[in-house]
């Protein structure tokens, strides 16, 4: 972390500790005080961060690389104001592939997909995560997917979370702004219980996610029927 970004991060932490202790019973500066926890929790190191705007650049229906954040692999994942603009769009996100993938289902041990999008038989949208050992949703992949009360329509943040561990499958949730008090922009509002979707039992718990020196990617499968604004990456995990 850079020396301007940890005084930043100081700064805050000792307006905190300033305020609880000059004023504790004053209700504005708890207020205050309760502000600047919060913006510390949810500060972050640019080095452990990178976005990817989607605009006009992108070629709808292709995989296109993510952007790296310079501190490694990326661990959280906040997709901004995906909205369907019809029936059977989706949003496809791959992470352990050494190269881009060329179909929307992971095939090797190492890798794994995150998918949304909304489906013409269906009011809600559909979500699933993949890996080799699950194939297309329609085939029984309903353990680690949802179809959740959630409306696509005016656009929605969405957000997933990959465990990071380097001897197991790893553990995937995933979030909706509005839905179970999260708030895919207030790191703090996400956690376990208010999970849309949260799974660990793979067939194969020895298929540990790759990442070394691996990159991440994306695709739409069309842009006229559904697109997002940004993609936002952390190397911090969630959980």
């Amino acid at each position: 972390m850079k020396l301007t970004h940890k005084l930043t991060l100081l700064f805050c932490l000792l307006m905190v500790a300033f305020l609880s202790i000059a004023c504790p019973g004053e209700s504005s500066d708890n207020n205050t005080s309760l502000g600047l926890l919060a913006l510390a929790a949810n500060y972050e190191d640019p080095n452990t961060v990178c976005e990817k705007t989607i605009d006009g650049t992108y070629t709808s229906g292709s995989y296109a690389e993510v952007c790296k954040p310079n501190a490694g692999n990326g661990n959280f994942v906040r997709i901004e104001n995906v909205k369907a603009l019809g029936d059977n769009g989706y949003f496809y996100f791959f992470l352990g592939y050494k190269t881009a993938p060329t179909a929307t289902a992971p095939t090797v041990a190492g890798q794994y997909s995150f998918v949304v999008g909304k489906s013409v038989s269906s009011a809600n949208p559909y979500v699933w995560f993949r890996n080799k050992d699950y194939g297309n949703y329609q085939g029984g992949q309903t353990d680690s997917g949802a179809n959740p009360v959630l409306s696509l329509s005016n656009g929605v943040d969405v957000c997933f979370s990959f465990g990071n561990s380097t001897t197991s499958a790893p553990t995937v949730h995933f979030w909706a702004t509005g839905v179970n008090g999260a708030d895919c922009k207030v790191r703090g509002s996400l956690n376990n219980d208010n999970a849309i979707v949260k799974y660990s039992s793979w067939p194969d718990s020895t298929n540990v996610l790759a990442t070394d020196g691996l990159a991440a990617y994306f695709r739409f499968s069309s842009t006229a029927l559904l697109t997002a604004s940004k993609i936002h990456v952390s190397t911090r995990p969630i959980l």
